[in-house]
C-alpha cells in the first residue's frame, strides 16, 4: 500500500515538474531564436571594424585666445565594434585625430612668435546603446557630411574630398532611447540619452547598404515584440 501510494505521488509530482519545465523550455527556445534580419545585420557589420574613413586635412582658425593656429593632420573614423543580443545593440565608434601645427603668438605690434605643437593625438570613443525596436525605421538614412572636427568657423581643406565630407548612417529614436557615452583620451566626459546618432561608414555605397539593413532589422524587431 505504501509502495503504491509512493508511486502515485511520484507520478503526480513528476507530471507537475514536467508541466512546470515546459514553459521554461518554450521561453528558452523563443529567446534563443534569432530574427533573420538582425542576423543579417550582425553578419554584415562584423568586419566593419576593419574598415575606416580617412581625411587628410589642413586647418586654420582663431582659438579662444584670439591667436591663429594652423594644423595638418589625419582624421580616422571607424565603427570599432558592434554587439547584438536579440534586438539590443552596443556600438563603439572610434575617432582618432593625429595632427601637428603651430600657434602664432603676438609679441608686439608687428612681431609674432610661432610655437610648434609637435605630434599630437586625440582619441575619442563613442559608445551607443539602444534597442532596434526604439528606432524609427522610416528615418534611418545614409548621408554625406563633415565631421564635427571641421566646424564652419575654421578654414579647412582635405585631400580626399574638397568639402571634407564623409559617409554616415543616421539612426533616430524619437523617445531619446539611445544612450551615448563619450571618452576622450581615456577620460569619460559625457553620458546622456539622445534622439539621433550618426555611424561613420567607409563609403556611400556601404552606408546605403547598412541603412537598409538597419531599417529591415528595426521593422522585424518591432513586429516580433
Amino acid at each position: 500500500m505504501a509502495s503504491s501510494m509512493s508511486t502515485t505521488i511520484y507520478r503526480r509530482w513528476g507530471t507537475v515538474a514536467i508541466l512546470a519545465i515546459i514553459p521554461w523550455l518554450l521561453l528558452t527556445h523563443l529567446s534563443a531564436q534569432v530574427i533573420p534580419e538582425v542576423a543579417e545585420l550582425a553578419h554584415f557589420l562584423a568586419p566593419e571594424e576593419q574598415r575606416f574613413s580617412v581625411l587628410t586635412y589642413s586647418q586654420t582658425y582663431m582659438d579662444d585666445d584670439h591667436e591663429r593656429v594652423s594644423y595638418r593632420g589625419t582624421l580616422y573614423n571607424a565603427i570599432h565594434s558592434v554587439g547584438l543580443k536579440g534586438c539590443d545593440v552596443v556600438a563603439d565608434v572610434a575617432v582618432e585625430d593625429r595632427f601637428s601645427g603651430a600657434i602664432q603668438h603676438k609679441i608686439g605690434v608687428r612681431r609674432v612668435r610661432y610655437e610648434q605643437t609637435g605630434e599630437l593625438t586625440d582619441d575619442t570613443v563613442y559608445e551607443y546603446r539602444f534597442s532596434l525596436t526604439s528606432l524609427n525605421a522610416n528615418e534611418i538614412q545614409d548621408f554625406r557630411a563633415r565631421p564635427a572636427e571641421f566646424s564652419r568657423g575654421t578654414n579647412f581643406q582635405c585631400q580626399e574630398d574638397r568639402l571634407c565630407d564623409l559617409s554616415w548612417v543616421r539612426l533616430t529614436s524619437p523617445g531619446g532611447g539611445i544612450n551615448e557615452t563619450r571618452t576622450v583620451n581615456g577620460l569619460q566626459d559625457l553620458s546622456r540619452n539622445v534622439t539621433v546618432i550618426a555611424l561613420p561608414m567607409a563609403s556611400l555605397e556601404l552606408a546605403t547598404d547598412t541603412a537598409k539593413l538597419f531599417r529591415d532589422a528595426s521593422r522585424a524587431c518591432a513586429a516580433n515584440k
